[in-house]
């Protein structure tokens, strides 16, 4: 069968050409993309080289016009490409494309000038639209991923066919195989394959670009249902003729408090939103009117009843040829809400700027004049409101507080500058002219503020101190009166402690001598012991008072230790339980298993605190129990001291802490014989060492609970050995081994120095007195004793230099024997024992003291060893009664134990009759722990004959 060629290649020139007139088309109706005009470019390209090959195969065209028709061939598929790359988002390329363009013009053009060579310019054909056309399937299939998938698909296998049929010739070419090339059949399927594959690309393109649109229109309609959803305000959508609702958003459930499901279906009438008909009546008319409304305030009900004050903005459109209303309802309850709460703000602003007694006032600091005065401004300074508003600022202000301001303001300007604003409130106090001249005492306090125009505003309040100052004035000299009473007080104190302690320390000192007497008959020791409870009783009366002295004028320190925790609370117990049992009360020590084993605090004020409270527990309770407990938190440490005694009334408890506070129950105790302040001194004590003493009670008859709250901390180690305290046993003389030691007394105080004198010779001294400090100088240089007892008030010379003297001897001449210096004054107020140690002496002794606080000093510091009374004074057998009654031998055993005081001896000694005779056993236990030796003596007089025959072994 014979085909004819040229119809083919006409009817391929017809197809290229309504092809490019289709892109065209689209590329105009599709101008916001880029890419279909590229792709009508290309098109026409292709379609004018064809054109020209066809020409130039029937008119014999010059071969020029052949490389001009193949050129433009390949420029037409180079702009195809380019339109993909383009309509993809491609920005590169324009270069890459006029490189490749020129290229296959010069290669056209000179296989055109170096003679015929149909093969090169078929192969140079062939490898150009089949490479083209490989690039423009690569670059589509790169967009498979996208929503255009199946054009995109059908569109690459497309320009794959065209690539891989023009590739084949190429390659035939090569191969020179004329079947392949000029043979009609093959000629005939070159134009069919140009036809089908330039028809199916252009297809191909516009379901592209299609396929784009219907993508874009899908997009925006998901995102404007995504706003319609998303928007806080309500949107509805509702048919203009019956108020229907179509369509709501969350924000309209969010409002009216229907769900869609209730709402769509329904008219805003029937779900009752409108407060009334005429609202609703109102805003169709407007719509049928004016198609559209902005901002009408509307109030809507919401399905619980309540109302919201809301803005209205709808519109009218059309939705397949039924007018509709879409509407956006914005809740402004709220801010109605705030603007109201704002209303009444600045009413109660007006309100209290027309009524407050202090002036508040605003200044513009630029124009250098007031802008506002409150009414107040009239008593402060004799001038109306609207009179002060015309007058400068000088008319105000004295001089010397103008120029004060004025330094101020213009400071403050000029460093802050655009940050006044921020700037702290400025205080500052000036003095006033008044109408009427007088001078008023004024604190103002400004800060910058911006008005309603966003002008920098200074505003400020002014405030009458007048009458302030004027107290202050006096309290200032209240002040200065009270602390010269204070000093005067402490001076007092200090007389009165020197005075009082002065001929107390005679008093104990010779009772504890006169107890060394072994002739004086038992009532003698009766006697002595009655003055020495008394004495040290008094002494404790004093140095309570002189304890509150020092806390008040903060003479007490603060000397953190390691403390035995466990330790402490098991000195308590042995101290306090007997007291507990002769009372048949229950003593219960507890410590909690997270309390540390040492922590760090002081120690002796702890003791004090605790000795008071369990003193008091036991004191004022008659039957139940007394609890002292130990616990902790993670920053705290608690001792507890609970009991079920006689309780505090609540109206008591706030002063309770309070000097010389004596409560009803406490006055009503008739073993009361304090003065009130042990409570008062333990508060002043917790609070210095970081902590606080509190007090519960139910009231009277439910018992009391004392907490004392400490800082928890625990020292760096726990590797800290605390020594216990040695027994205080009697010394009886030096032991004979040891060397003769010389004591110096210097005292002006007969009495004082009797009994030194007195104790040290029978304890085996050697020992010298004197009455002045240069007598004490003289006999220290001439006789050199080891230790020197050195009075702080004497004639001639006082205490403190003689001790500085004799330190200054010894540092310039060697040979001297370096004295221990022993300092003692009745004077224990003010900072007296860090000025002696500070003037040379190796410690300080307050009067009156015990005798075995100078055993212990002559034991510390010339380490001389004693020989102590025997704590075993008798052999006792092993039962205390016999059938005649008690022991002889157990009888002198407790005699002799209460004679020297012997605590743990008597507690032994009562324990061995407690199962026989229990009255007994408790009357003695109540004796001892209350320290009442001669009751035991007394008893022990009353037993007859035969109970209490001497039995000395």
């Amino acid at each position: 069968m014979s085909v004819d060629l040229l119809t083919l290649s006409i009817a391929l020139n017809l197809a290229n050409l309504l092809q490019s007139a289709a892109l065209a088309g689209l590329a105009l109706a599709n101008r916001d993309r880029v890419g279909p005009g590229w792709w009508a470019a290309g098109m026409g390209v292709l379609a004018a080289g064809l054109i020209l090959t066809t020409l130039r195969d029937v008119a014999l065209l010059p071969l020029e016009l052949h490389a001009i028709s193949n050129a433009l061939v390949g420029i037409g598929m180079l702009l195809l490409h380019y339109g993909v790359s383009r309509f993809f988002g491609d920005s590169g390329g324009r270069r890459w494309f006029w490189l490749a363009a020129g290229l296959i013009v010069a290669a056209n053009l000179m296989l055109a000038f170096t003679g015929d060579a149909p093969p090169l310019r078929r192969i140079l054909f062939s490898v150009v639209i089949a490479l083209v056309s490989m690039l423009i399937a690569q670059r589509l299939l790169r967009e498979l991923q996208t929503d255009t998938r199946p054009v995109v698909l059908f569109l690459a296998i497309v320009f794959l066919v065209n690539s891989a049929f023009f590739a084949l010739r190429a390659v035939a070419s090569v191969a020179e195989s004329d079947w392949l090339t000029v043979s009609p059949p093959w000629q005939t399927a070159i134009y069919l394959v140009a036809i089908a594959t330039t028809t199916l690309w252009t297809f191909g393109l516009i379901l592209l670009v299609n396929q784009e649109l219907v993508n874009r229109q899908h997009e925006a309609v998901q995102q404007l249902e995504q706003i319609f959803a998303a928007q806080p305000d309500a949107v509805l959508l509702s048919r203009l003729t019956d108020g229907v609702f179509v369509k709501v958003n969350h924000g309209f459930t969010t409002i009216s408090g229907y769900s869609a499901d209730e709402a769509i279906g329904k008219d805003a009438l029937t779900l009752n939103i409108w407060r009334s008909p005429e609202d609703r009546r109102r805003w169709a008319a407007i719509m049928r009117r004016e198609g559209a409304c902005t901002g009408l305030e509307f109030d809507f009900r919401r399905r619980d009843g309540t109302f919201r004050t809301c803005l209205l903005s709808s519109k009218v459109v059309t939705i397949r040829g039924v007018p509709h209303a879409i509407s956006i309802v914005h809740d402004i309850s709220e801010r109605k809400q705030m603007e109201e709460a704002l209303r009444r703000s600045d009413a109660r602003y007006r309100l209290i700027a027309e009524n407050t007694t202090d002036v508040i006032w605003l200044y513009d600091p630029f124009k250098s004049q007031f802008t506002f005065f409150s009414p107040s401004i009239e008593k402060l300074i004799g001038y109306s409101a609207a009179e002060a508003l015309d007058l400068p600022l000088s008319a105000f202000l004295k001089p010397d507080s103008m120029q004060h301001v004025k330094t101020a303001l213009d400071y403050m300007l000029h460093e802050w500058e655009g940050e006044l604003t921020n700037a702290p409130p400025w205080t500052a106090e000036i003095e006033l002219i008044h109408r009427h001249g007088q001078i008023v005492q004024a604190e103002i306090v400004t800060s910058f503020v911006r008005d309603e125009d966003g002008q920098l505003m200074v505003l400020g309040v002014a405030r009458d101190i007048t009458t302030r100052k004027q107290t202050e004035i006096e309290l200032r000299l209240a002040r200065q009166q009270a602390e010269a009473a204070n000093r005067a007080k402490s001076a007092f104190l200090a007389n009165v402690s020197h005075e009082l302690r002065t001929p107390l320390h005679a008093v104990l000192g010779f009772a504890q001598l006169m107890s060394r007497d072994d002739n004086l008959t038992a009532t003698q020791h009766e006697y002595l012991a009655i003055i020495n409870r008394n004495s040290e009783h008094l002494l404790h009366l004093i140095n309570e008072v002189l304890d509150l002295a020092k806390i008040e004028s903060g003479r007490y320190t603060y000397t953190p230790n390691p403390l035995d925790v466990r330790r402490l609370l098991a000195d308590l117990q042995v101290l306090f339980g007997p007291q507990a049992a002769a009372k048949q009360l229950q003593f219960i020590v507890t410590c909690e298993d997270q309390v540390p084993p040492m922590i760090v605090s002081d120690e002796a004020k702890i003791r004090h605190i605790l000795i008071n409270l369990l003193g008091n527990a036991i004191k004022f309770t008659h039957c139940g129990s007394v609890c002292l407990r130990a616990d902790t938190d993670k920053q705290q440490m608690y001792f507890v001291v609970e009991d079920t005694g006689v309780g505090i009334s609540p109206l008591e408890q706030p002063y309770l802490f309070r000097p010389f506070f004596q409560g009803k129950q406490t006055v009503n105790e008739a073993s009361n014989t304090g003065v009130g302040l042990g409570l008062s001194i333990s508060y002043e004590f917790a609070r210095l060492i970081g902590g606080d003493l509190s007090v519960y009670s139910a009231g009277e008859g439910h018992g009391s609970r004392f907490t004392l709250a400490l800082p928890l901390r625990t020292p760096i180690t726990s590797s800290v050995t605390l020594s216990a305290e040695p027994a205080k046993q009697r010394a009886i003389q030096v032991r004979a081994d040891q060397p003769v030691y010389r004591m110096l007394v210097a005292d002006d105080q007969p009495a004082h120095a009797l009994l030194l004198i007195s104790l040290l010779r029978r304890l085996g001294f050697a020992v010298q007195s004197v009455t002045d400090g240069e007598a004490a100088l003289a006999v220290w240089r001439e006789w050199q004793p080891h230790m020197i007892w050195l009075d702080l008030r004497m004639p001639q010379m006082d205490g403190l230099t003689v001790a500085r003297q004799i330190r200054a001897i010894c540092a310039t001449e060697p040979g001297l024997l370096q004295p221990v210096i022993i300092a003692l004054s009745a004077h224990v107020l003010g900072d007296t024992a860090a000025s002696v140690l500070a003037a040379g002496c190796d410690e300080f002794l307050a009067k009156p003291f015990p005798e075995y606080e100078v055993v212990r000093l002559i034991e510390q510091h010339l380490h001389v060893q004693f020989e102590y009374a025997s704590t075993v004074i008798h052999e006792v057998p092993e039962t205390a009664i016999h059938d005649q009654g008690y022991h002889p031998a157990w009888c002198q055993a407790l005699r002799q134990a209460a004679q020297v005081a012997h605590f743990q001896r008597l507690q032994e000694l009562v324990a061995m009759i407690e199962d026989q005779r229990p009255d007994d056993a408790r009357q003695l236990r109540l004796w001892i722990e209350t320290f009442n030796y001669e009751a035991v003596m007394q008893w022990l007089d009353r037993l007859v004959p035969s109970q209490a025959e001497d039995h000395i072994v």
